[in-house]
């Protein structure tokens, strides 16, 4: 049966954002990145979508931005738009901001999808890079394939998914010192020095959404992310 070509919006079109407008056209769909000029957007009919991502990095502005992205598709009548707003794994560690951004965006629209990521990795974002030479506290990791991100986006998209909040995450994690220690070698720069003894993240799992979108992972292992 031949997929239904949708209307798509993105707004926050940056590191996930851009290679998500990227693979939605490839299938087919007509996708608008959004600016921050809500009433230009609006004029050229913009908000007036099927889907809206919200991809935009916490700020200062964060909740005025969520608002008036909810305001503007709001606007429209004749569509019933599915709203995706990306989060946090943070949550869970009581980041005030990403609480208030949910908790915004199911009073908007209770159909709104959540997706809880986690530490985004892949291609040109290396874990240890950024550490090499430092000395910082041993963690288990809870990282997440962009690749992962864009394919469980499509999924939520292509299934038409309403009010549900995710986990998204890698199946199988490991140790920042594993992880860190391993690229330093294959890529070459200074290694991440560890002190203590491994600090346990929260347990999370994405088994909700492999259950409900009948999702599997590109990348199931962090270990193998940048192979």
């Amino acid at each position: 049966m031949t997929k239904k070509k949708k209307k798509i919006a993105i707004l926050g079109c940056g590191w996930v954002g851009n290679a998500l407008k990227a693979k939605l056209e490839e299938q087919g769909h007509e996708v608008n990145c959004l600016c921050r000029d809500v009433n230009l957007d609006c004029l050229v009919g913009f908000y007036n979508c099927d889907a809206l991502i919200i991809a935009v990095p916490p700020s200062d502005e964060y909740l005025d931005v969520i608002e008036d992205a909810y305001f503007s598709v709001s606007l429209n009548e004749a569509i019933k738009t599915q709203m995706i707003l990306l989060s946090s794994i943070s949550f869970y560690n009581d980041n005030k901001l990403i609480k208030q951004a949910e908790e915004l965006a199911k009073i908007k629209d209770e159909d709104t999808v959540i997706l809880r990521l986690g530490g985004l990795m892949g291609y040109d974002r290396i874990a240890g890079k950024y550490t090499c030479g430092k000395t910082i506290e041993d963690s288990t990791t809870n990282y997440v394939h962009r690749d992962d991100v864009i394919g469980i986006i499509e999924s939520v998209i292509e299934q038409s998914i309403r009010n549900k909040i995710f986990n998204v995450l890698a199946p199988i994690q490991s140790t920042k010192k594993e992880i860190f220690t391993q690229n330093s070698e294959k890529f070459s720069f200074e290694e991440t020095s560890f002190s203590g003894k491994v600090k346990q993240a929260n347990p999370l799992s994405s088994n909700i959404l492999c259950d409900v979108l009948g999702y599997k992972f590109q990348k199931e292992d962090v270990r193998n992310f940048w192979n």
